[in-house]
């Protein structure tokens, strides 16, 4: 049996998750070395970052989906705690200069002018000047954000540019990093981050041709240098050309090519479209993008040794998000195909929220140092976070040029102009009970893939199928309004005829925007007649749009008018845990959802609650296994917990419609129990 089966796996689940909590509490993942710990204290100290034995929790309220509210909302609660934790600090140094280079991305990527008024702060303290003088690639990477607010403020103020251009001028003319010093001037392959982009801003800001000049030759001489032609991939420096991992393998840090992939997208963005060697660094890019997305763990991201990731089980998200950050670009211009790395950017960004603690720090960061090493998954530090809030820059480009879902983990929501094929009543002489909602009801196709089903496939075997048609026809990504002005209802209520059941279960997508242009698929909340007007951009014309409780009465007085019984289900329970319960949506769209049945006399069962009590018995550790993505989606047997909820809310109604259609199995549910 489903059932017996089920929960075993459970059982066999929660087990397995608590022997991984336990391992994680017994430090089981390699420590910091006495040397390593040396380095982490002293960038504690000069205010980088750390990494404190508890973190506190996870956050538990980011989505990975790919639309640009839910990636703004990530970005925020990652960029304000940061930015509150390290203002007083602000330093010229590259650990802050690529925290900089983040912060101006997320004030172009969320609108918010004050991650940028913070770099106009800074810049003017230390009266726009690098470091030192003959700057070495370090001591330039603060330039980066100089040079874009001096363009971004077009080009008015010469007190923003000259002490930068000074500085470069200094050591243009050298053949070495500076004098007495014979290695070249970008002997590290991190240096390809810090500088590069420096001289291509420069070059935009005064079109002098001798910045970009010198930004080819020096590129092409590190290339020359570090370059691993067999591996595809750029070693640390030369001393690592002969140095192996514990495995044997050559030693790759992933940070080290997070920083060059990063450099070349950061390159690009401002080297003249004419120049020759524009195509060497998208070619760069390719062969990085190919060879580290092969790299790639199941969980989406990528450890700090490339080739031994045994030897350091813990993922690194600074290389991760540089990845992403140079991956996503590329998709977005054109220069990597969106059919291959769309699904290796959207597990990997799926990945990484995974390491995003309730306050809004990043964790799984290492130190700095020049080769991969170990660290605490709380550890953060300002340059990890700078290149995640690069990454999200990309990420949420990326969801506005490609509204439909890449999230490469399943389609829930299928392309809002196609034709849905939804299943119809199998006998229409029978009666038919038909499922009308989103992606928890409905997963894609229905058909579990990665991991991942809705109530509505299990629930069919609580029915005998030769007494009753049960129908899924939820689909998901919608809401109680655009299943409805996507023609979906119109088409279910053609199918609908005297003594049918309709159950209807939304809420979980209401709450976005009115009038985006990845979805506008928003309701008003409540249950009143409120109502505005826009005009849709998915649609392309005017919409008058209304409360929750609005459509769904709609749904109901539709249903009686064809003779029919309309049922409305409170949406099913996310997996967000407080004071060791779930949360209860009784106070939004549960809530909501009861009103509407109470005024309408419709049935109501009580989803949310119902299978929330289930989850609070269980405990967190034997409900984590019960969802597929991070709190919304669930496995199959998280599915058949729902499912089983359902019949329970049926049963518990005081008339039930369909008493004399359950099947054997739906026999054994015992009807749900308020109090």
């Amino acid at each position: 049996m489903i059932w017996k089966s089920t929960k075993c796996f459970v059982g066999a689940a929660a087990m397995l998750l608590l022997s991984v909590q336990g391992t994680v509490r017994a430090q089981k993942f390699p420590l910091p070395t006495s040397v390593q710990q040396t380095g982490i204290d002293k960038d504690a100290s000069r205010h980088f970052g750390d990494a404190p034995e508890d973190a506190g929790p996870l956050a538990t309220d980011l989505s990975p989906a790919m639309t640009p509210a839910a990636i703004d909302a990530v970005t925020r609660k990652v960029a304000d705690w940061q930015l509150a934790r390290s203002q007083p600090y602000f330093d010229r140094i590259w650990t802050w200069s690529v925290l900089y280079s983040g912060f101006m991305a997320a004030s172009d990527s969320t609108g918010d002018a004050k991650y940028r008024d913070a770099m106009t702060v800074m810049a003017k303290k230390y009266d726009w000047a690098l470091r030192n003088r003959l700057p070495n690639a370090d001591d330039q990477s603060v330039g980066q954000t100089y040079l874009e607010l001096y363009l971004q403020q077009g080009k008015k103020d010469q007190a923003m540019l000259a002490p930068t251009q000074a500085d470069l001028d200094s050591v243009i003319g050298l053949a070495t990093l500076k004098p007495g010093d014979p290695r070249i001037p970008w002997w590290w392959c991190d240096a390809l981050f810090m500088a590069p982009p420096v001289w291509a801003r420069m070059y935009a800001a005064t079109g002098d041709p001798k910045y970009i000049d010198y930004l080819n030759t020096q590129w092409q001489r590190t290339y020359d240098t570090l370059w691993d032609k067999d591996e595809h991939l750029y070693a640390r420096d030369a001393t690592y050309l002969t140095k192996r991992e514990a495995n044997g393998k050559k030693i790759f840090w992933s940070r080290g090519q997070g920083w060059v992939m990063g450099g070349l997208v950061r390159t690009l963005q401002y080297l003249p479209k004419d120049d020759p060697h524009r195509a060497f660094y998208i070619e760069q890019l390719r062969e990085l993008s190919a060879r580290v997305a092969g790299l790639q763990d199941a969980d989406g991201l990528w450890h700090a040794g490339l080739l031994d990731p045994e030897h350091y089980p813990l993922p690194e998200i600074s290389g991760s998000a540089l990845f992403v950050y140079a991956m996503a670009w590329g998709v977005n211009e054109g220069v990597l195909d969106g059919a291959i790395y769309r699904p290796v950017i959207a597990k990997a960004w799926r990945g990484m929220l995974q390491h995003v603690y309730a306050d809004g720090r990043l964790g799984c960061i290492q130190q700095t140092g020049a080769e991969p090493a170990f660290y605490l998954p709380s550890a953060s530090y300002t340059y990890g976070v700078g290149g995640f809030l690069l990454a999200a820059s990309e990420m949420k480009r990326m969801a506005l040029q490609h509204p439909e879902p890449t999230t490469g983990v399943v389609d829930t929501d299928p392309a809002r102009t196609a034709k849905i094929a939804l299943p119809v009543p199998a006998n229409p002489a029978l009666p038919s009970l038909f499922l009308v909602g989103d992606s928890t009801v409905r997963n894609g196709r229905g058909d579990g893939a990665n991991n991942q089903m809705g109530w509505g496939e299990p629930f069919v075997a609580y029915f005998d199928t030769s007494k009753i048609n049960v129908v899924n026809r939820a689909i998901g990504g919608r809401s109680s309004r655009t299943y409805i002005t996507e023609g979906h209802w119109a088409e279910t209520l053609a199918l609908i005829k005297p003594g049918d059941v309709v159950l209807f279960q939304f809420g979980h997508n209401d709450s976005g925007p009115l009038d985006d242009v990845a979805r506008a698929r928003g309701t008003i909340k409540g249950v009143g007649d409120e109502s505005q007007e826009i005009e849709n951009p998915i649609l392309k014309k005017h919409e008058v749009v209304h409360t929750f409780g609005w459509y769904m009465t709609q749904y109901v007085e539709d249903t009686k008018a064809k003779g029919a019984i309309p049922i409305i289900c409170s949406f099913v329970p996310r997996k967000i845990w407080k004071d060791g319960k779930i949360v209860r949506g009784s106070d939004s769209y549960g809530g909501w959802a009861r009103e509407v049945a109470e005024k309408q006399h419709a049935g109501f069962i009580d989803l949310n609650e119902i299978s929330a009590r289930k989850y609070d018995a269980l405990g967190e550790a034997a409900v984590e296994p019960l969802f597929g993505d991070p709190h919304t989606h669930t496995t199959l047997a998280g599915a058949v917990i729902n499912a089983e909820s359902v019949v329970s809310g049926l049963k518990a109604l005081t008339k039930d419609p369909v008493a004399k259609d359950f099947s054997a199995r739906g026999k054994t549910i015992a009807p749900y129990r308020a109090n």
